[in-house]
Formats: structure tokens, sequence, C-alpha cells
């Protein structure tokens, strides 16, 4: 090595070496997480593979599309028990398609199907906000934030179901030491429109209903606020619960018609208390909620397209993870019952019930089998009529290779086949998927079809 080279490794080394040498607690980190799926799938009645009620009878199999997060954030000061960070993430999603996936090529366009408008990937902001960690003396996890986050989101795995999750634009103070436990309380916002979109006459460019006169009223936009609070708290080894109540609190612009909206559900609540038991052999959770009015949709995405006014829902959810006999072998489950009173002139009640397993063997230090055996069971019935009923199964097997057993161990890379089947009256469209970009015919269906491929998964 000659002595430009000598120095010039010399000078990396200490450029390298100083932030750890002289590093005190203002230095800032930089923190790098994210999540991603991606593969390629078949389906047996031709063209790419489908996705079919992936939150009710499993996702292993069951996801056709491109999707990631990538979140940067730093924690930019550090002083004892106090802390200032900036965090953001990012979201990409696609079909997975093309090599090349931009947001300003029109899918339908560019392959044919006039009535496709799907862009051929999107981009979003998911998360842009500051934590301050710490501010509140004798309170060293207290955390006020402001900003755009997502903010202490409730799922199933299984199911890629978020059950609790209010995230968006807001601020809040969570993780405050009151008594046993911690308080949490949080504002957030979003927009939300609906309705038939107008082109014409007076009421271009806006949402539009015709009521039974014939006459059409606009539908505003409406700004939907979520005013949270959780109490949550570990009372014995291995277990948490946690309580919480979310009011959802609609702001309506008038447009000078004299209308707001179709269907005025007003401010709705959800009500929610859980149960974990965890430990070394792995954990099980309880949840129950009740909500009434937008809580219809069964998110948090307000339900004003129909009339819920004096609905409510009951949900129970029941799920877990463990290593059953031997560290070889791992269960997952979920199962779920709901049921929605609409108390309207149309719909009288629904019930849904829902279960998925997912078990898993261990073969080597880093491969595993897998299945996944999911099945639901909903029924409506209106104010008149006959009942109507929707059944469907799916089972999957799958090879997998991951670092080490559990079932949460990522990455993951899996080589799988899925067999779907529709019960009764019900069927398999590829439309269910919300994919309007399919390669399928329109509205072409079928009772039961075969799903294989290939998919990564990770997250860090």
């Amino acid at each position: 090595m000659n002595k430009l080279n000598t120095l010039a490794v010399t000078v990396m080394a200490a450029l390298i070496a100083a932030p750890a040498a002289f590093a005190d607690d203002n230095a800032p980190t930089f923190d790098f997480h994210g999540y991603m799926r991606a593969g390629v799938g078949h389906f047996n009645h031709g063209g790419r593979q489908i996705r079919w009620n992936s939150d009710t009878v499993g996702r292993l199999g069951n996801e056709e599309d491109t999707y990631g997060e990538l979140a940067l954030g730093s924690r930019v000061f550090k002083k004892g028990d106090t802390e200032f960070s900036v965090n953001s993430r990012i979201a990409i999603k696609s079909a997975g398609d093309n090599d090349y996936e931009a947001t300003d090529r029109n899918f339908g366009t560019d392959n044919g199907f006039a009535n496709d408008s799907d862009e051929d990937a999107e981009f979003a902001l998911r998360e842009l906000n500051v934590m301050a960690k710490g501010i509140i003396p004798g309170k060293k996890d207290a955390t006020l934030w402001a900003g755009k986050r997502f903010y202490e989101r409730h799922d199933v795995h299984i199911w890629d179901l978020y059950y609790w999750d209010i995230s968006g634009s807001g601020a809040g103070l969570e993780n405050l030491a009151l008594g046993p436990g911690n308080l949490s309380i949080a504002w957030t916002r979003r927009q939300h429109n609906g309705g038939d979109y107008e082109t014409t006459g007076s009421f271009d460019g806006v949402d539009t209903y015709t009521d039974a006169a014939g006459k059409k009223h606009s539908i505003a936009d409406k700004n939907i606020n979520y005013f949270d609070v959780r109490y949550a708290g570990s009372y014995w080894n291995g277990g948490w619960l946690e309580f919480g109540a979310t009011v959802e609190a609609p702001e309506r612009a008038n447009l000078g018609d004299g209308s707001y909206y179709k269907y005025d559900n007003g401010t709705s609540t959800l009500l929610t208390a859980e149960a974990t038991f965890s430990g070394s052999w792995g954990f099980n959770k309880t949840t129950l909620q009740w909500g009434n009015g937008g809580w219809m949709s069964g998110s948090a995405w307000y339900d004003d397209w129909e009339d819920t006014d004096g609905a409510f829902m009951i949900r129970l959810i029941n799920q877990g993870e463990a290593a059953i006999g031997t560290d070889r072998f791992h269960l997952m489950h979920a199962v779920r019952y709901e049921y929605k009173s609409y108390d309207n002139t149309s719909t009288d009640n629904s019930k849904l019930l829902a279960a998925a397993i997912r078990p898993s063997f261990q073969i080597t230090q880093y491969s595993r089998i897998m299945g996944e055996i999911g099945a639901y069971w909903s029924k409506t019935s209106p104010v008149s009529g006959d009942d109507s009923s929707s059944q469907g199964q799916k089972y999957t097997l799958a090879y997998a290779v991951a670092p080490s057993a559990s079932l949460w161990a990522r990455p993951e890379i899996r080589f799988y086949v899925s067999y779907l089947h529709a019960s009764g009256d019900n069927r398999i469209d590829d439309y269910d998927s919300n994919k309007t970009n399919s390669l399928h015919n329109y509205g072409e269906s079928w009772k039961s079809g075969t799903n294989i491929g290939i998919q990564a998964e990770a997250w860090w």
C-alpha cells in the first residue's frame, strides 16, 4: 500500500471513530425502519394471483400487491431522560406488474383497459412528526407528540386487520404514568367524502345524492375528528390490560344548498377493552369492542354510506401465537365474531364469524413448513325479505426460510400454494380484491381457484 492510500485509510478511520470517541447525550442518531412485501404469483384461471377476503380467510398466500414502508428518523436531542426526535415514513404501493412503475403512468390507458384509472404505483406520506419524551418532571416515559403518525395501532396479523387505528394528523400525550398504569390521550383528524360524483350543471365537481323526490343535494367533505383516551398497564406477571374510548366527531361544510350529506350519523363512540397474557411460550390477547354510528364500518373510516344513526356494533376477537410442545412447532390463530344492528329501513342486522390458524414446523435452523386454514360465515338479515349469507374458505401450504423458528421472524421468503373456495351462493371474483386494474374479465367469478407464488416479507 503506498503512502497516499495509507494516509486516506488513516483519515477515514479517524472520521468514523470520532463520533464514538466524542459522543455525548446530544449526538443525533439515525434510525431506519420499514416494512415490505413483494413477490410473484399466478391464478389458475389465468393472469396474476388474486386476493380474496384476506381479512377473514387469512393473508398467507393471499396477497397480490407490492407494498412497502420506509421510515427515517433521528433523535436530535438527549439530556438525561429528556429526548426530542423527528420521524417520517413513506409508503409505496403497486400491483407489481412492471419493472418501471411510476406514478404518472395510467394503467388503464397504457394497457388497453379504458375503464380503469389506477396509476402504476402510488407513494403516500404516512408519518411526519416530532416527539418530546421525558419533559414532564418525574414522568420519564411520558411523550408529547404532534404531526402525522401511526398512533398505537392494534391489529390481527394473520388477517392484516387493524381493528383499532386512528392514525393521521394530530397531537397527543402518551404513556403518562398515572396510578398503576399509563394514560394516553390523542386528537387526530381525517377528511372524508362520499356519494356520487357530479360532473355537470350547478353541482359540477361536487359529491351529490338524489333524494326520494328526485331532488339533488350536495354531500360536503367532512373533517372527522378522533378524540381518543386510553389507560393501560401490567397488573400481573405477563399480563396487560388496556381500556379505551374513541369518539368520532364529524365537522360538516355547508355548500349553500341547505343539505350537508345523505346520512346524518352524528358523533359516534367506540369502547375497547383488551386483556393480554404473555410469556416465553408466546401470547394470547382477547379484545372486546362496542361502537355505534360511524363505527359501523368496523374501522376508523367514518361510515356514512348507509343510515347508521341508531346502529351499534359488538366485536369479539381472540388471537395468539405459541410454541406447542417443542420450540420447533408454533401455532398462530385468530377468531373473530361481529354483530351489527342497523335499525334502519333496509337492514335489520348482520353477523360475521371468522377463524384462521397458521401452524409451522421448523425443518432446519432456517427453513420451515407452514400451513394456513381460514374460513368465514356471514349473514345479513333485511327488514323484509329473505336473509342473505356468504361463506368462504382458504387452504394454504407453504415452505419458507427465515432467521428463526418464531412465526414473527423476518425477513421471510415463502413458496406457497393456496386453494380458495366459495360456499353456497358465494362466488370468488377478482373485483373483491379492490383492484380495478384486473387482468381478468370484469365481472368474471368462480366457485374455487388456486394461487401459486413466491413472496418476500420483512420488517426491520
